[in-house]
């Protein structure tokens, strides 16, 4: 019986690696709620697509929000890949007092190169360590306004700042789980007088294949399950180098997430739960994100 166990085991380790090899661009599992470790290999392509449907709530006053935001990666080199994010967003104020006011329309780009300065390789499992830097251009409108005149910050598309992120990420794959770890911090320059509050986030991802059960090399789809953790912390917005109470705040999400790939694809769906948010004053409580995407490999 242990000889039929370790023969098994090896027949999955040698048509896992037969399908790595034949399959260069297959669909691997990834963090659905960060970027930063999605895989792609050199002279690659990978484009992830995801509606982003979230709410918060101040008081009796709502904030809803829809995002599309389109993912674009390249293989410059073995260590080296570049990154673009396009977001498109419709925002809806519902205030108890104003009514309703909202905006839609293309928001701040964001690009970043990640270079693996890590990587080891043995017994079917990789770890990789790779610091990412790069900026977010001010693409999005930041004046936009209504018959009640223009609109607060908070729902502006874009910011109108050029603003630098950077940061570390971490990744351990192996055939049957992945893990993956970020922190990353964005600094958020001035437009005008005003300049929104910097942002560190950490997370942790880990996925783990649910079937099939076991890989052979007719195996065609994968499905896994995961679950993430986010931290954010906003610090407060700055107007004319003041800090302007209510626009900061901590908040820890918790994200079950399901996601199936095939040879060159990937579905996922995610949702972030709120578990502990410290808000500064009166700024809006989160009370969920969703997320709906598709990933594919080129």
């Amino acid at each position: 019986m242990p000889a039929q166990t370790g023969l098994h085991r090896a027949r999955s380790c040698v048509a896992a690696a037969v399908l790595m090899v034949l399959v260069p661009t297959q669909a691997d599992a990834a963090p659905a709620t960060f970027n930063t470790a999605l895989p792609v290999s050199e002279g690659h392509v990978v484009v992830r697509q995801q509606i982003i449907v979230a709410e918060a709530d101040r008081g009796s006053d709502r904030l809803e929000e829809r995002t599309l935001e389109t993912v674009g990666g390249y293989g410059l080199t073995p260590d080296l890949a570049l990154f673009v994010a396009v977001p498109w967003a419709d925002r809806e104020l519902h205030a108890a007092f104003a009514g309703k006011r909202s905006v839609a329309g293309f928001g701040d780009v964001r690009a970043f190169a990640r270079y693996t300065l890590i990587q080891r390789d043995r017994n079917g499992q990789t770890l990789r360590l790779a610091p990412f830097v790069g900026v977010e251009l001010p693409t999005g409108k930041d004046s936009a306004a209504d018959e009640l005149g223009q609109l607060p910050p908070g729902l502006q598309p874009g910011s109108g700042s050029l603003d630098l992120v950077g940061g570390v990420v971490g990744s351990i794959a192996s055939i049957d789980w992945n893990l993956d770890a970020q922190l990353a911090w964005q600094e958020n320059r001035e437009a005008g007088l005003q300049a929104q509050g910097d942002v560190f986030r950490a997370d942790l991802s880990v996925q783990k294949r649910l079937l099939p059960a076991a890989i052979h090399a007719g195996t065609r789809g994968f499905l896994f399950g995961g679950l993430e953790l986010n931290y954010l912390d906003q610090r407060r917005s700055r107007l004319a180098g003041v800090p302007i109470p209510g626009t900061a705040g901590e908040r820890l999400f918790i994200s079950p997430v399901l996601q199936y790939s095939q040879r060159r694809w990937m579905a996922e769906a995610a949702l972030q739960i709120p578990v502990t948010q410290s808000l500064d004053q009166s700024n809006f409580s989160q009370d969920f994100v969703l997320r709906f995407g598709v990933r594919a490999n080129i």
